[in-house]
């Protein structure tokens, strides 16, 4: 049996107002005709539709929106895209192959055309899509999509000092996350920890909690 495939998002902080709630976007022009382009982080096909519906009727006026987007199901990338009417092979030929390359899914790209009166040919066409995703992407850092399991535990507040100290480094580089934290007589936990620490993360509970 093969290795598990490796499967990224993209991700950013976002540091401003974001209308649509994209993690980045951009615009490039090309003999006046203009290219904007989003990019959101998704979980599923419902929140790319979502997003394409809202800036497909905030651009009505537009020549073509054009959308390509990633979700990760039973760890298989499902690829969907439209080129709106645009030549074949000139839309999101080049971002799919890019996508797929990089492995790169949980993603949704959405690039508004406004038509400058100046037909581009199939090339540069092609060229200016791609360059419009690349312009988000780069301002992405790649990080890769773990298999979460969940994780509870219910411990005194001593213990769940110690804990959470020890958790502190596996939080940081999202091995593990809080999900849930209740304050009543003892801590009771809800985590989710990556799939290849579960039995490691347990045993230090355990320490923890009953000594070694």
């Amino acid at each position: 049996m093969g290795d598990k495939v490796k499967y990224y998002y993209l991700d950013k902080k976002i540091d401003y107002n974001a209308k649509y709630g994209q993690i980045c976007d951009g615009l490039i022009t090309q003999k006046q005709s203009k290219f904007f382009s989003y990019l959101f982080y998704i979980d599923n096909e419902k929140d790319a539709l979502e997003k394409i519906d809202k800036i497909k009727k905030d651009n009505l006026q537009a020549r073509h929106v054009v959308y390509i987007y990633s979700y990760l199901q039973n760890n298989v990338a499902n690829i969907r895209f439209s080129d709106d009417g645009e030549p074949k092979g000139t839309g999101t030929k080049a971002i799919y192959e890019l996508l797929e390359k990089e492995s790169i899914t949980n993603v949704c790209i959405v690039i508004v055309r406004y038509f400058g009166g100046i037909l581009l040919g199939a090339g540069p066409l092609a060229r200016a899509y791609l360059n419009s995703a690349r312009i988000c992407i780069d301002m992405c850092e790649k990080k890769e999509v773990y298999n979460y399991l969940d994780f509870s535990f219910e411990c005194s507040y001593n213990e769940y000092n110690t804990i959470k100290n020890k958790l502190d480094e596996y939080i940081e580089c999202e091995y593990v996350k809080i999900i849930k934290c209740e304050f009543k007589e003892n801590v009771s936990m809800v985590i989710k920890v990556v799939d290849f620490k579960l039995d490691y993360i347990k045993k230090v509970v355990d320490e923890i909690k009953y000594g070694n």
